[in-house]
């Protein structure tokens, strides 16, 4: 899964210089803090805005693991302390607030904290319970994937095994996602709910983007972050059941293009996925039963990869038994147009379309494909 607020990597614009470290200074937004471990280090602060990275100032810590500094934050938005690329804290700051920030510089993602800024206790709450649900995914990915590796082309036994492990791993997606729900629901006027909002599935928790346009608008109308996801919104009803499907057009992997709507006339599954991607590769054997039960009956599928590499693409393919012929990719990762074309956040992600390419589900897992093609193909 795609998370932009967690694993932001956008281009960076260099704005600005060292920042006022004179604890005399007053007025304004004030951050300070106390950070463990360091040795006289220099911090950028940098705003995560949605057109991309912007460094506003640099924070330089003395001898003691002590700064203070008035950077000029001119309105309410999402900040990073950054060490490294691999290493910073996320905050949501707004102007005139004196925060106070603590940590360990060598891991200052998983120890920091923050008084001050009550979004930015927010934003970190919600961190760590999303991080504590992705481990437990991730644990139970890995599991997967190391059974492929050792089954090679055992499909039977591999088949076995995703569904032994389907169930555990979409209860936690389930709670989860009750998780996100009740944390947007309940602050419909933060920032902080628009990084839980894009973990949610639009499809299923629609009324609940609708809550959070609303409550944002109401409290921030001009932030080009609440503009962005207005629109999105927007977008997504664009995308609504018995709508058009918005045409697709890649190469094939013989380099061929391909549209979606060559395939009009069939009942197709748009499905997107990556082969570096792990749910996609543990829901991969479900989408193949589906195909060999349903394609005599005029069921096919068009898989769109966000691959980078073309011989990975191609090996999870023939690995994955995707015999079907309508491969997809344009090898421009989540950069590819049809992310914001379909308006999806993570993968995998599917759409099915009737006969004549208007969309009737979206987002079918595991059995839930089996009983909408049931229905479809009477």
């Amino acid at each position: 899964m795609k998370l932009k607020f967690f694993s932001i990597t956008l281009p960076i614009i260099l704005l600005a210089a060292c920042s006022n470290t004179n604890p005399e200074v007053s007025g304004g937004f004030e951050l300070k803090g106390k950070l463990s471990n360091t040795n006289k280090d220099m911090l950028l602060l940098e705003h995560m805005a949605p057109d991309g990275l912007k460094v506003i100032d640099t924070v330089v810590v003395d001898e003691k693991g002590e700064f203070i500094a008035n950077p000029q934050i001119k309105e309410i938005g999402f900040y990073r302390l950054k060490i490294s690329d691999k290493n910073f804290a996320t905050f949501i700051f707004d102007t005139d607030q004196k925060v106070t920030v603590g940590g360990d510089v060598n891991d200052l993602a998983n120890t920091y904290t923050v008084e001050g800024s009550p979004d930015s206790k927010l934003f970190l709450e919600l961190n760590k319970a999303s991080m504590k649900n992705y481990r437990k995914r991730d644990s139970l990915q890995k599991t997967f994937q190391a059974f492929v590796n050792m089954m090679k082309m055992d499909s039977l036994r591999i088949d076995s095994m995703s569904k032994a492990l389907e169930k555990p791993y979409m209860v936690l997606v389930d709670e989860h996602n009750r998780y996100l729900q009740n944390f947007v629901e309940t602050h419909t006027t933060s920032l902080a709910s628009l990084a839980a909002i894009q973990q949610l599935p639009a499809e299923q928790f629609g009324q609940t983007y609708k809550k959070l346009d609303k409550g944002l608008n109401s409290k921030y109308p001009n932030s080009m972050y609440v503009k962005g996801f207005h629109e999105g919104v927007i977008s997504q009803q664009k995308l609504a059941i018995g709508t058009p499907a918005p045409e697709i057009t890649m190469n094939t992997p013989d380099e061929t293009p391909l549209s979606l709507s060559s395939l009009q006339g069939k009942v197709v599954l748009v499905d997107f996925w990556a082969s570096w991607c792990g749910p996609c590769r543990a829901e991969n054997p479900n989408v193949v039963k589906a195909y060999n039960k349903y394609k005599s009956k005029g069921f096919d599928i068009f898989s769109v990869s966000l691959d980078k590499d073309m011989d990975k693409w191609k090996m999870a393919i023939q690995k994955d038994n995707l015999s079907w012929k309508n491969h997809v990719c344009d090898f421009k990762y989540w950069q590819s147009p049809v992310v914001g074309l379909y308006n999806f956040q993570g993968i995998p992600y599917n759409v099915l379309l009737d006969k004549k390419g208007n969309i009737i589900a979206k987002n079918l897992r595991g059995d839930e494909l089996e009983k909408k093609l049931d229905e479809v193909l009477k």
